[in-house]
């Protein structure tokens, strides 16, 4: 697609938006995208004092219903409380990333970023577009400033891959271990059993399959999104498997995201263990990691889910759809993995309130933060804007998220087990919700479309905290986002 023409589509619907009135189901501590739909967290990096959060978007997405182009967008942060939303980073600007530049992540080296992802092109055709019709091309552009990316080189095609897999492969994630570079491709093979590619390379240019990922048995046809990590110690591969089995706690959304325990080398003989679902809710997919240098290790999700059944969001109305999740830390405690609300957070709390649970607790807001401390053996159900609920039954040792019909636009219950409820810590949002349960064992994300405001907790055994949440502060609002 030409570079200059999408440009002048993509600057006349922020412009619009820009203009457009506030809307009470737009986040405010959440980064969204301007106009359109938001997607794959990818490129995240700390560059000196800067964090960078690039993200696939499609500007056009809500005012067609045919397929447009998706972009990389890109904010930045030292604080994560206040931001700046830089130039679109990457177009579908050449021939070989024509139908959207998809996800990817970013290499530092010699003091210039780079950006490798998957370029996306579709022929016309009768085409399944699993063995025929598609090209997954590696592409990579440079920068010297973090900023305006340029010089995109192709360097892997569907020709470079191996024969035993479709033309599914995509997501490059770079990965650094032992002094050695290497890259990580999600992939389905031609007996449709999801792995991750491993290519090792000393140059970031060229690259050398060493060995391929997998379960040893079966877990799904395609794995998206493709990341290591080592956690406290652990080294874990994060994946979006496809094609799992639904079970009544557990692989209820359409595709997963979590990661598996790695013993082992990622060149040498490698085994994964049981996979560990990241989120238990309607909305979390896509996560990749950002490495600190202060050693911590950040996780970013996609707070959608493609192919589900509840689709298109009530906000898309207003010419935009999905956010992106808070960004969680990472920890590895007794063989167990552990995801915390990024510490940076607690920066935004205001108007603190503390109350026994006994009494029952009621308080209007979209913004907030409730943090709840339950005793042993406690029944619990807390009613969220206008028909959602979140319950945990301690005979039965089940927390249930019931979204609500008017509240959920489509999405129903989701259930997990958990033999004991200690805390909850529930991040509202203007239309999304995160619970992280028991300091981090699981959380559920969910979106939700209540009209209502109101907060509530039923009288528990226990104590809460109440906090109102202030919005990230958005520096140079006006600055031009196209370019």
């Amino acid at each position: 697609m030409e570079h200059s023409a999408y440009s002048q589509q993509v600057r006349a619907v922020y412009d619009a938006m820009a203009a457009a009135p506030a809307d009470s189901w737009r986040p405010a501590y959440h980064l969204t995208p301007l106009s359109g739909t938001l997607g794959d967290p990818n490129g995240l990096c700390q560059w000196g004092d800067t964090f960078h959060i690039f993200y696939v978007t499609s500007p056009l997405a809500c005012r067609t219903k045919e397929r447009t182009p998706c972009v990389w967008g890109h904010y930045t942060t030292r604080d994560f409380v206040h931001y700046r939303r830089q130039p679109v980073a990457l177009w579908p600007d050449d021939r070989r990333d024509r139908d959207g530049v998809y996800s990817g992540s970013a290499l530092l080296r010699d003091g210039k970023l780079y950006l490798y992802y998957t370029g996306n092109v579709r022929h016309h055709g009768d085409f399944d577009y699993i063995h025929a019709g598609r090209e997954q091309n590696v592409l990579r552009a440079e920068s010297t400033d973090g900023v305006h990316f340029t010089g995109k080189t192709l360097l892997m095609t569907n020709e470079d891959f191996p024969a035993w897999v479709t033309q599914h492969v995509r997501d490059p994630q770079w990965v650094q271990q032992n002094g050695k570079l290497y890259m990580l491709l999600g992939a389905r093979t031609q007996e449709d059993e999801g792995c991750a590619l491993v290519y090792e390379s000393e140059d970031g240019t060229r690259f050398r399959h060493v060995n391929t990922l997998r379960t040893e048995q079966p877990f799904g046809f395609m794995w998206e999104c493709p990341d290591y990590a080592v956690v406290d110690g652990q080294p874990l591969l994060i994946a979006c498997p496809q094609g799992i089995p639904h079970e009544t706690y557990r692989f209820a959304n359409p595709h997963q995201c979590g990661c598996f325990p790695v013993d082992g080398p990622l060149s040498g003989q490698t085994t994964l263990g049981d996979f560990i679902s990241f989120d238990y809710g309607f909305d979390y997919y896509a996560a990749r990691t950002l490495k600190a240098d202060d050693g911590r290790v950040l996780l970013f999700g996609w707070m959608g889910m493609s192919e589900a059944d509840y689709g298109c969001n009530p906000c898309a109305r207003n010419g935009w759809d999905q956010a992106l999740s808070l960004p969680r830390e990472l920890h590895w405690v007794n063989g167990a993995l552990r995801q915390i609300p990024l510490r940076e957070l607690q920066a935004l709390r205001s108007a603190p309130h503390t109350a026994e649970g006994a009494r029952g607790f009621t308080a209007h807001s979209r913004r907030c933060e409730l943090v709840l401390h339950v005793k042993p053996d406690t029944d619990l159900t807390l009613r969220l804007l206008e028909d959602a609920r979140l319950c945990y039954r301690a005979g039965e040792g089940v927390l249930t998220l019931d979204a609500g019909t008017v509240c959920g636009a489509g999405r129903t219950v989701r259930r997990m087990k958990l033999p004991r409820l200690q805390t909850l810590d529930l991040y509202l949002d203007g239309s999304t919700l995160e619970v992280f349960v028991n300091e981090g064992e699981a959380v559920l994300t969910t979106r939700l479309f209540g009209r209502d405001d109101t907060v509530a907790a039923e009288p528990f055994a226990g104590t809460l905290e109440f906090y109102t949440m202030n919005a990230f502060v958005l520096e140079d609002a006006d600055a031009d986002p196209v370019s």
